[in-house]
């Protein structure tokens, strides 16, 4: 009997302690199920707000371009002391064309990456925002490229480079140490090495590419893709509002300056379609239907192209270049002006002013020989856009 007892308690205490083992497992795997989980959703609100900074500086940049008053398309110098504020210009150019995101000048939030880091931002100095950095139009180019972080292509499209880089610089890696001032001003503490490409050099190549162990920045950025066709819109609306004003004032627009001109950009007497002329003819841009100066210092009458109706000129019987009374556009006559902004060169294109299909994409359009046009064709954002005036 005694014996009997004494197995059946030895059972029961040998599957107690299966019991509980089973019970330790089961919470030692719920605590590191947990524990991934919890891992996991940080570095994903990490990645999230990340992001947001990111798209938010890109956007900032973006509208203070578009908006500057003194040359719209420029941006602000990189902040190199951490003040949050673009640094002054150092005679003609910037102090530094990388360091930190001036967020203040951009009037932003304190904008952080998901490790708390402030963003960095590099600069292509032919969109700084100084006068010697003129003619900035369409025709200028970024100069920053950026590759994929195992050097194998590049993420800017030949001859569509940036204008402007941002970086998340993530947290400190191998030998970077971010606490004097001075390593907390110098962007090697911050921005990576890969592939020999280093993402804290002022000019690049940069680097875009998956976190590592050696390597965690992550970057946006700007290209004239991106900025272009909206500087392009403020410009056509002076535009709109000088050959108003014009006509409002005179009763007629002005005459058009010749594509195949070599000495000067005025008006040519008689001329119904060319370049917009830098001087007007019969009468000179003057008083409040003036373009801007910077539309001048900025040369973007090279590159609009402008045409006016036969009956909507000084001297109908003096224009020798016009073909019908009215302009047409997609075949509908009645247009009485209209201009054609040109977006961005394609590819390597380097444009010169003599030759209208650098700038204007379909053949009815730059043939330069009649006063038929047609809707842009295509639909991208960076290419023709007509404006009719009313």
């Amino acid at each position: 009997m005694h014996s009997s007892m004494h197995r059946r308690s030895k059972v029961k205490q040998r599957g107690l302690a299966l019991i509980l083992m089973l019970i330790i497992l089961v919470l030692g795997i719920a605590a590191v199920t947990i524990s991934s989980l919890d891992t996991t959703a940080l570095k994903n609100e990490q990645q999230k707000k990340t992001a947001e900074a990111l798209a938010q500086a890109k956007d900032a940049l973006i509208g203070r371009a578009v908006a500057n008053n003194n040359m719209p398309g420029s941006l602000p110098c990189p902040d190199t002391d951490n003040d949050g504020s673009a640094e002054l210009l150092s005679g003609n150019n910037c102090p530094s064309y990388i360091g930190r995101l001036p967020w203040k000048t951009l009037r932003l939030s304190d904008l952080r990456d998901g490790n708390n880091e402030r963003l960095w931002y590099a600069l292509s100095p032919a969109f700084r925002d100084d006068d010697s950095a003129s003619p900035l139009n369409s025709n200028t180019k970024g100069t920053l490229a950026i590759y994929r972080a195992d050097g194998s292509s590049a993420l800017t499209e030949a001859g569509y480079s940036a204008v402007a880089v941002i970086f998340s610089p993530g947290g400190p890696l191998g030998s970077q140490s971010r606490n004097t001032v001075a390593e907390q001003n110098s962007a090697a503490n911050y921005l990576d090495i890969a592939n020999s490409r280093n993402n804290a050099s002022a000019s690049g190549p940069y680097i875009a590419g998956s976190q590592s162990g050696s390597f965690n920045d992550q970057l946006l950025f700007v290209t004239t893709r991106n900025l272009m066709p909206l500087v392009e819109q403020r410009v056509a609306s002076e535009v709109k509002r000088a050959l108003a004003g014009y006509y409002a004032n005179n009763g007629y627009y002005p005459w058009a300056d010749t594509v195949a001109q070599a000495s000067d950009y005025d008006s040519n007497d008689g001329l119904n379609r060319g370049w917009l002329p830098e001087h007007a003819l019969p009468v000179d841009w003057a008083g409040a239907f003036r373009p801007p100066d910077w539309f001048f210092e900025n040369e973007w009458y090279k590159l609009i192209y402008y045409s006016v109706a036969k009956n909507d000129t000084q001297d109908p019987g003096d224009c020798y270049s016009c073909v019908d009374n009215t302009l047409s556009v997609d075949g509908v006559s009645g247009v009485h002006a209209l201009f054609i902004m040109p977006g961005t060169p394609i590819g390597m294109l380097v444009r010169t002013v003599t030759n209208l299909p650098h700038y204007l994409e379909d053949a009815e359009n730059n043939d330069d020989n009649d006063d038929r046009y047609v809707t842009p064709t295509s639909k991208d954002g960076d290419r023709d856009r007509l404006y009719r005036m009313p």
